[in-house]
């Protein structure tokens, strides 16, 4: 809750509605933080040292011993401030705002008058306070007590924000963080968003006199205490006076570092409009220039992008270098990954089609706290490709245009990941954001999550270390079931969904099949939209079975999926052929065993309805190689043995799915529906909830139940019923289907009132 003198003040500008949601947000922040292990303890040298500010920070020390004991002397106690303004409410907002008031004071008199004996070069880059408790910081709608900008501009938005300052009331350091932590995670976040060249986010946590520097940095937070700051009354001089002046110091001591030493890896907070990038430089220079003639990169407008508290990072710009129209990409990576330019090095070798050209690309952070800073300059693209399709169609009288439009696409991009593929290169991150089309020609982009299936070659090894410095043993990395570059959730295949460890071109190319249903389709792309069931992400494991109901559907999988007119004949050939070539063997429907198909067949007869030759030879040649030989097959990585299931040992077409994931989302109704196994028989699915046995290595024992092979009329009964649990409730979900099969006298309940006795 942030500090303000009038509490129903804030009910003028937010509604209840907008901070109960903001809370539930700052909620899921510490989720996320938790989640990463995030939280660690840090004595203050100890973290100048991981900032390379130690032998800076030991020096100051040394030269200033004791100014600031004349100066713990002279400030005021907080039982002498009157709160400013008042505060009508809580005690605890009140107390909150005399220990605010008690700070300023503190920070004007080391502004103003500045200790005798302080080096010159750190007082005159002091940052500015502002107090923002009772106006909104623009773009954001937050409202730290304190915020800290460079001399001499006070911060007038978030983007002129260094340093915030937050003060709250807590009886003790641990409930201080327990019940404070969200809020301080979402500042943190927003100067993320806003701020590209951000290396970490300090903020200063004042809970009662005590005060803590919080350090937010990639996929974690330090709390380092810089100790008490303030006097509650005259009686604590006596005990508190040394703890103080130290307090003081490395408070003086942060607040006058430059920006590029403390939070930024530029003199500048926000990204500047004219630069000069020095690629030759190991690691590369980004310096920020006031004059266009002096500098060879502009950025002409920022690309949103969607930034995370925890984790990996990316910034987008449009922007010109040395004379061409680029986009400029930073990228906070674990070191441990592979870097984006070396994945492009490796395309470039291989003259990949349809992949962006590249003009520069290299580090600009070598390593902070595990993450390194790389940089890519590439051309510019063009539009998405659900923008570029959904253009077209506006016309529908043009329904050949369309056909042919989605065509090209479909096309190009499997070119492109089958070309990659055979380079030893996966994409694995196959979505309606990272395939565009500019001037007739598609591109697929992105590929940041991209995955080597060989070792490169020697010279390429060399340019990794050299460039990069990505050592040539990480190359082939193994993905893990929480690998969080998998892919984008709404467009992941089937198996990718199931956390099935094997992957290969194959899973690329469905990924692609739901990028065109989402381009056809009537609904806003991108959303969780009650007309299309194929794009309704409740879990991962309820998605993939939907899907699998769907596509076994011939007739109503294109509805499913939100696409109400295909508008020709020809594109309806597309879509179907590129179904059948991907769930389909022959006749038989394979969609219920994909959780366990490793190696897809691939009838290139399908194929050759919406792939060009060049592909369909790259196809040939390469299925010719994985059956002539015992290497690794289509899905590249070593199969998992109490996971794989040989063609001999498979029964005819069953549903083997994890029952519970979608049991849950539709609160626990689904033991209504009547399940019936290939030979007719009734398979009455078990009430005991387990979690699904072959993603977590289980046996054949630990099945649920074994559903049939074409499963229309169950789907549909699930779909009415996610339907119902949406609109109605956990009420409407209690109710008895009639469509179910169910009597309903499982659910039938006596009327409560008195027993009467015998």
């Amino acid at each position: 809750m942030e500090n303000t003198p009038d509490r129903g003040a804030r009910f003028d500008e937010y509604s209840l509605r907008e901070e109960l949601e903001r809370a539930e947000y700052r909620r899921k922040l510490v989720e996320e933080l938790h989640r990463k292990g995030a939280g660690e303890e840090m004595q203050f040298p100890t973290l100048m040292g991981m900032l390379g500010l130690d032998k800076k920070y030991h020096t100051y020390k040394s030269n200033t011993s004791s100014v600031f004991d004349q100066l713990a002397m002279d400030i005021p106690t907080v039982s002498s401030v009157v709160a400013v303004g008042g505060c009508r409410g809580r005690r605890a907002e009140f107390l909150e705002k005399r220990y605010i008031e008690g700070l300023k004071r503190v920070l004007d008199m080391l502004s103003k008058s500045p200790p005798h004996g302080l080096p010159q070069a750190h007082s005159k880059n002091l940052y500015m306070y502002t107090d923002c408790q009772n106006e909104p910081l623009e773009p954001t709608k937050v409202m730290p007590d304190l915020v800290f900008s460079p001399r001499p501009k006070f911060a007038s938005d978030m983007y002129d924000v260094h340093i915030i300052l937050e003060g709250k009331q807590a009886m003790s350091r641990a409930s201080a963080y327990n019940n404070h932590l969200g809020q301080l995670a979402d500042y943190a976040l927003e100067l993320k968003k806003l701020q590209p060249m951000r290396k970490f986010v300090p903020i200063l946590f004042l809970f009662g006199r005590q005060l803590d520097l919080v350090t937010f940095v990639h996929d974690r937070y330090y709390r380092t205490e810089i100790g008490t700051i303030l006097y509650v009354n005259e009686d604590d001089r006596d005990g508190f006076e040394d703890i103080v002046s130290n307090s003081l110091r490395d408070l003086w001591f942060i607040l006058t570092l430059p920006v590029h030493e403390f939070g930024h890896f530029v003199d500048n907070l926000v990204m500047p409009k004219y630069a000069q990038l020095d690629v030759a430089a190991r690691p590369a220079l980004l310096v920020p220039m006031d004059v266009k003639r002096r500098s060879n990169f502009e950025v002409h407008r920022r690309i949103d992008r969607k930034v995370y508290i925890t984790g990996r990072r990316t910034y987008l710009f449009h922007a010109s270098y040395e004379g061409n129209d680029a986009i400029f990409k930073m990228t906070w990576l674990p070191k441990s990954r592979l870097p984006e330019g070396a994945v492009h090095r490796v395309l470039g070798d291989a003259s990949v089609p349809n992949t962006p050209t590249v003009y520069a690309s290299g580090v600009l952070v070598d390593d902070f706290c595990g993450y390194r800073l790389e940089y890519l300059v590439m051309e510019h693209c063009g539009t998405p490709i659900v923008d570029y399709l959904q253009a077209i169609r506006s016309d529908w009288d043009s329904a050949a245009d369309v056909a042919d439009a989605v065509t090209m696409c479909v096309q190009s991009v499997a070119q492109a990941l089958v070309a990659a593929f055979r380079s030893n290169v996966l994409h694995r991150d196959i979505s309606a954001g990272n395939i565009a089309v500019k001037g007739g020609r598609v591109y697929v982009i992105d590929w940041g999550c991209a995955k080597l299936t060989e070792k490169p070659s020697d010279e390429q090894a060399a340019d990794m270390v050299s460039r990069w410095g990505f050592g040539s043993s990480n190359v082939v990395q193994k993905e893990s079931e929480k690998d969080p570059f998998t892919g984008t959730p709404l467009y992941m295949s089937i198996q990718m969904l199931f956390n099935v460890r094997r992957r290969g071109v194959v899973n690329d190319i469905e990924s692609l099949f739901y990028v065109v249903m989402d381009s056809l389709s009537e609904h806003a792309r991108g959303k969780d939209s009650k007309g299309a069931l194929g794009f309704v992400l409740h879990s991962k494991p309820s998605l993939a079975m939907m899907r699998i109901g769907i596509l076994g559907d011939d007739q109503r999988y294109l509805e499913n999926f939100g696409v109400k007119s295909i508008g020709s004949a020809a594109l309806r050939d597309i879509v179907d052929s590129m179904r059948k070539f991907l769930f389909f063997e022959g006749e038989a429907y394979i969609g219920g065993q994909l959780q366990n198909i490793y190696d897809r067949k691939m009838d290139l007869g399908v194929a050759k309805r919406f792939m060009n030759s060049e592909t369909l030879s790259l196809l040939d040649a390469f299925q010719q190689t994985t059956h002539s030989s015992s290497s690794t097959p289509i899905e590249a990585a070593a199969p998992n043995p109490r996971t794989m299931v040989t063609r001999s040992q498979r029964s005819p077409p069953a549903w083997q799915l994890p029952l519970p994931a979608v049991t849950a989302s539709f609160e626990g109704d689904f033991e209504q529906v009547n399940l019936s196994d290939s030979s007719g028989k009734s398979a009455k699915p078990s009430r005991k909830r387990r979690k699904g046995p072959l993603a977590n290595g289980g046996d054949d024992n630990d099945r649920p139940a074994v559903l049939p092979a074409n499963p229309p009329k169950l789907v549909a009964r699930i779909a009415g019923k996610l339907n119902r649990s949406t609109s109605a409730g956990r009420a409407g979900a209690s109710k008895p289907s009639a469509a179910s099969g169910s009597t309903g006298k499982e659910n039938t309940k006596k009327p409560k009132g008195k027993k009467l006795r015998k």
